[in-house]
């Protein structure tokens, strides 16, 4: 999945060799963030608008805690270099917020418990276990760019932070609104980041302003951010195509269920629960690995699972087209209804052994 257009480097000059003064460098700067900062990504669209399975959060926060953890460590790289005292005195404060001050504290604390709140073991967070390979390579990527570039480039990279408030403010909002499993308690790490973020961003902006002080220097500096939208957004694409994306699993993911608190069953589902029977209020989805793909060659769609393959007839088509882990049965059976004008009640039986069957078979789950 492609990022955003990039921004035009210079956009208040026609001349790529004109020093542009502190203000337009600014603007420019801005402008790389209006186009290519992370809140653009069609995963995070979904993340907001709460058209992500719980599972497909959950992929989310255990991805992202890698590049939670690795923060210190790039910070560590960017102080170990300062070799002026005050600098150090002002950088070191970011490696605080995340690793606190004492066990049990920090920002890498509050992600932990955030994972913890969407159903996952500690430990198994810990472990990265299941942090996908891109995801890492992507954080990595970050952490030695910021080691081998120059100290004006590492601490321009993190001015992605002058654009954090706003998509904390989105996220915070759009997931208390859609996900009924995600509470303010879980959320608790970006209450501390909006007053974090944007102290980080007013030093390293008033940095770059001050030692950028040559075209090829401001160039460097605006490369730099560009390059670590780029990592953020990277990191959305590898969650994009292992968890969203049909038949695009790597295998590498987290295979949902490993790693978690097990779940008590509701009052409402006990029973349906204890048996693993789909039921109406139930939103069933093909398990990882399983997809639908129409047979060219036989003319047909099939339902593809490891090693093995079923033939589905027009039926099975028109249900499993509108099974998404979103949508209830009740809300298939419906929508079925509306489209071939029959009797609701009726479609939803059907719909329901149906559905089961396959679940028998291990190809759908609810």
């Amino acid at each position: 999945m492609n990022a955003p257009l990039p921004a035009a480097a210079f956009p208040t000059s026609a001349d790529p060799d004109r020093l542009l003064t502190p203000d337009e460098l600014e603007a420019a700067l801005r402008g790389i963030g209006a186009r290519r900062y992370h809140n653009l990504h069609p995963f995070h669209r979904l993340l907001h608008d709460g058209k992500l399975s719980k599972d497909q959060v959950r992929a989310w926060a255990l991805n992202r805690y890698y590049y939670q953890a690795m923060i210190p460590v790039k910070d560590a790289a960017v102080l170990a270099r300062m070799e002026d005292a005050s600098l150090r005195r002002v950088w070191r404060q970011r490696i605080v917020d995340h690793d606190g001050d004492a066990p049990g504290d920090g920002g890498i604390e509050r992600w932990l418990k955030l994972a913890e709140g969407v159903g996952f073991e500690r430990d198994y967070v810990l472990s990265t276990k299941g942090i996908l390979s891109a995801t890492k390579f992507s954080v990595e990527a970050y952490v030695h760019f910021v080691k081998e570039r120059s100290l004006l480039e590492a601490i321009a990279s993190s001015l992605t932070e002058m654009f954090s408030p706003t998509i904390i403010s989105e996220r915070v909002a759009g997931m208390l609104k859609n996900y009924d499993f995600i509470t303010k308690e879980t959320l608790a790490y970006f209450d501390k980041r909006l007053t974090q973020a944007p102290r980080d961003a007013d030093f390293a902006l008033d940095y770059v302003k001050r030692h950028a002080v040559t075209p090829a220097l401001q160039r460097q500096a605006m490369e730099a951010l560009t390059f670590k939208c780029t990592v953020l957004w990277t990191q959305l694409d590898a969650l994009y195509f292992a968890y969203v994306a049909p038949g695009m699993v790597p295998p590498d993911a987290w295979n949902p269920g490993e790693g978690l608190v097990p779940e008590r069953p509701s009052a409402a589902t006990g029973a349906a629960a204890g048996t693993g029977r789909i039921e109406a209020a139930h939103a069933p989805r093909l398990p990882r690995g399983v997809r639908m793909r129409f047979d060219e060659v036989r003319n047909r769609h099939v339902l593809l699972a490891p090693e093995r393959t079923f033939d589905l007839d027009a039926n099975a088509v028109a249900v499993l087209t509108l099974v998404d882990g979103q949508r209830t049965v009740s809300d298939i059976a419906a929508r079925l209804a509306e489209t071939y004008a029959a009797d609701r009640a009726v479609i939803e039986a059907d719909v329901l052994a149906m559905l089961n069957d396959l679940a028998t078979k291990r190809v759908l789950e609810r």
